[in-house]
């Protein structure tokens, strides 16, 4: 299992609910990004993710973390503003 961690920026005044977005986020995760857990702690302008994957290396975890990243972004409404920041 390997433990990736992203997060976004957004609007500075914007705070979202933790849980709530873990499970809208990981909602967005399919079969094979092979999710297994995802944490998230939100505070104003910030959303840090804690993703737990079962992948076959680390780079394979990394790049099934930023496509539900992205595809969570594409389709909620409630992200709109929301950027994956690199690094």
């Amino acid at each position: 299992m390997h433990l990736i961690t992203l997060h976004l920026t957004g609007p500075t005044g914007a705070l979202l609910d933790s849980d709530l977005l873990a499970e809208l986020i990981d909602s967005h995760s399919e079969a094979a990004d092979r999710v297994e857990h995802l944490r998230a702690r939100c505070s104003p302008g910030r959303i840090d993710l804690a993703f737990f994957l079962l992948a076959e290396d680390r780079l394979a975890a990394d790049r099934a973390a930023h496509v539900v990243c992205h595809r969570a972004l594409r389709r909620t409404h409630w992200l709109s503003g929301w950027r994956l920041q690199a690094g």
